[in-house]
């Protein structure tokens, strides 16, 4: 394990990461109600002014701790992102005004909802979500905007932006969330917090509202401030120890978008490059270099994309019916979603699976750069800084240096090492081999040493 570092101004109990809080309940200083009850106080007074909390479940959390909470985290605060993973009995919406109107709850617990309450979370609420967990900010239809702490009017970012502000502004010390083709990612990034998309497959997934994976690309985890919480729970969710990083890594950077061939934000290329400053400090071996597959990765596939995408739309719209009881009507979901599932179902079985193949057989020669001796890619996690709640995001917004590492199925970190001229945060996306996670994440934890990410706060988490 990385030492621990000392950080500066931690002089309340909001303040404190998973570990350290299950430390103090552990030794008895405080209990488990204690922790809930200093979360539920901040949601409350904080939250209606940040969004980030889209279903609070303070009598359930109550119950939870007076059934006395066991296991390594117990009483440590947690939302769930409103997406995917379920809790019987509770509200389930996904950012749509249809499920919320509908009062639908959802039948069953999830499995890694269910391992979370046994490690000894306490579900506080349900995060914010853009509706079906579809769009890269967090700004459902009909339902608050979840609001970057760093800058009210600034996106948090998506899908998992509400579960990201959450944590940034110290309503809980983490909190789930998932990625499908950069939704932990991209709000980790926007809202100055740490994350790890997993190598698929080591942690329980559900994708949002039912869409098929016949390969899995969705990926669930959490956005936490400190990189020893990450890996706390990562080893206990994967049943796995910590992995120290073996010496010298081969590291590339990558500062332009050889995918789109958007202009990158010189924050946020900076940021990259100053990234290798530290990776060089702790003695890895750094050039700029990248796989030699990314540029114009997309261009044969993008008809194939959006097929696919239309099919998986398809599938969430008759996940939901299949909720309601009833077809969706007008007005129900977002035109763009109801389009899109129309296209979807003109869609036979064969020309989807047919064009997900040629995806994925598209985003295979990247690994072949890792096979060569390559060890870590550094790349920006967005190619611009938080941009301004109402704004279209589309690739030329947020970019596409997170979207193929969630089809090779790789680990990639997003961790908060830079910051743009106006203070906003700015993200770097570390990508390692499929089943590197915990290299990674001991690697974040020394980055986090010689950086000190955790002692800055947004000015409203201190209000």
């Amino acid at each position: 394990m990385a030492r621990r570092r000392t950080r500066r101004g931690v002089t309340e109990l909001w303040q404190r990461g998973a570990v350290a809080a299950a430390e103090l309940v552990r030794r008895g200083e405080v209990g488990p109600g204690d922790l809930v009850e200093e979360a539920l106080a901040r949601i409350e007074r904080l939250d209606p002014h940040l969004g980030s909390v889209v279903i609070p479940l303070a009598d359930r959390a109550r119950e939870r701790v007076a059934a006395g909470p066991t296991g390594p985290f117990a009483g440590v605060p947690i939302l769930l992102k409103d997406a995917g993973q379920e809790l019987a009995g509770t509200p389930h919406w996904l950012g749509t005004r249809v499920l919320r109107d509908a009062g639908h709850l959802s039948p069953a617990t999830t499995e890694l909802a269910a391992r979370l309450e046994g490690l000894g979370f306490v579900v506080v609420g349900k995060a914010n979500v853009p509706e079906l967990s579809t769009r890269a900010t967090t700004e459902p239809p009909g339902m608050p905007p979840t609001r970057n702490p760093w800058a009210l009017d600034r996106s948090a970012g998506g899908s998992s932006g509400g579960s990201a502000a959450a944590v940034a502004a110290g309503l809980v010390p983490l909190a789930h969330g998932a990625d499908g083709t950069g939704s932990l990612r991209y709000p980790a990034a926007c809202c100055g917090v740490a994350t790890l998309k997993p190598t698929a497959g080591r942690i329980p997934s559900v994708p949002a509202a039912g869409q098929p994976e016949r390969r899995p690309v969705w990926c669930d985890f959490v956005l936490a401030r400190l990189a020893e919480d990450l890996a706390a729970l990562f080893a206990a969710l994967a049943r796995t120890s910590p992995v120290p990083t073996p010496p010298p890594l081969r590291v590339g950077l990558l500062t332009d978008d050889p995918l789109l061939g958007l202009l990158v934000d010189p924050a946020c290329a900076e940021t990259v490059r100053r990234t290798g400053g530290l990776l060089e400090g702790l003695g890895h071996h750094v050039e700029e270099a990248w796989p030699p597959a990314l540029p114009g990765l997309f261009g044969p596939v993008a008809g194939d994309l959006a097929r696919v995408i239309d099919a998986v739309r398809a599938s969430q719209v008759a996940w939901v019916e299949g909720r309601l009881g009833r077809p969706c009507r007008t007005g129900d979901l977002s035109p763009e979603i109801l389009a899109a599932a129309g296209r979807g179902r003109d869609l036979d079985a064969a020309t989807v699976e047919a064009a997900g193949d040629r995806v994925h057989a598209a985003m295979q020669p990247l690994l072949g750069w890792w096979d060569d001796g390559w060890d870590l890619l550094v790349t920006p996690t967005l190619p611009r800084p938080p941009w301004p709640l109402g704004q279209a995001t589309g690739p030329d917004v947020v970019g596409a240096f997170a979207v193929p590492f969630s089809f090779t199925g790789q680990p990639a970190l997003s961790l908060p090492l830079g910051r743009s001229d106006d203070g906003l945060p700015v993200g770097v996306q570390l990508v390692g081999a499929v089943g590197g996670d915990e290299v990674l994440l001991d690697l974040a934890a020394r980055l986090e040493e010689a950086d000190g990410w955790p002692d800055r706060w947004p000015r409203f988490a201190l209000s």
